[in-house]
């Protein structure tokens, strides 16, 4: 995050559940739960960014076909894999 943006505090509402799992996360990473949430929440801002875009881009170009779509599938279930321990770098060089 940029230091030099200016902050606002606001109230939100969201379940006891969530807010406990933000609290503990938070703390694990050494920030405070203004600052966790507030990444959070610029990250899926991000995301929606990207996907709003992405939309536009489909809308000009047509859907992907079966060969593009199942490269981004493959690609994505690489991504989004929880990592184990192992760098990628070092997978990549011990090929």
């Amino acid at each position: 995050m940029i230091s030099s943006m200016s902050l606002e505090r606001v109230t939100i509402t969201i379940p006891s559940e969530i807010l406990s799992a933000a609290k503990e996360a938070a703390e694990r990473e050494g920030l405070s739960v203004s600052a966790w949430l507030s990444r959070a929440a610029e990250h899926a801002a991000k995301i929606e960014a990207g996907l709003a875009e992405a939309e536009v881009v489909l809308a000009e170009i047509g859907p992907p076909t079966p060969e593009e779509q199942a490269w981004v599938d493959g690609f994505m279930e690489l991504v989004t894999q929880p990592a184990t321990g192992v760098s990628a770098a070092s997978e990549h060089n011990a090929a």
